[in-house]
């Protein structure tokens, strides 16, 4: 299980376990009633947010990460020198877009645009779609727009 770490850095905090229920409770129901119109901008920032908390070093590890924090499988797709297509599937998500109209994986989005920028050192975007009860992430980058 991912840990966070803590102010001492020798020791680290368990991480309970949440409901699927709970969790779409809190994902679907709460967070957009909370963030209104502006729900996809502050998910997509707070992702890449808890990307800078919990830095990941190779890809396999982000797609552990999702499985882990039940955001469901990361699969990617294509690959370029200049962008990423993956797909995020599992049956919460295929019941999520099922049973609420407006669901939003930019959580998900920003997490992994982040993930992407902090493994290539170089500016990143990420764009979240839905079509047919398929959730598809597109990350680009510019090579040249380079950060430390």
């Amino acid at each position: 299980m991912f840990k966070q770490k803590t102010k001492d850095e020798s020791t680290t905090a368990e991480q309970p376990s949440v409901s699927a229920f709970g969790y779409e409770i809190l994902r679907s129901d709460l967070l957009p009633e909370l963030l209104g119109k502006q729900e996809r901008n502050i998910l997509y920032w707070a992702g890449r947010h808890l990307a800078r908390k919990y830095p990941l070093h190779t890809m396999e590890e982000v797609t552990a990460f999702f499985n882990e924090a039940g955001w469901g499988n990361l699969e990617m797709i294509e690959a370029s020198k200049t962008e990423m297509v993956f797909s995020l599937h599992s049956i919460l998500i295929e019941q999520r877009i099922e049973n609420f109209q407006d669901c939003t994986f930019s959580l998900e989005a920003g997490f992994l645009a982040e993930q992407i920028q902090l493994q290539k050192k170089c500016t990143t975007e990420a764009l979240e779609s839905v079509k047919r009860n398929k959730v598809s992430i597109t990350v680009q980058w510019d090579k040249k727009d380079t950060i430390e």
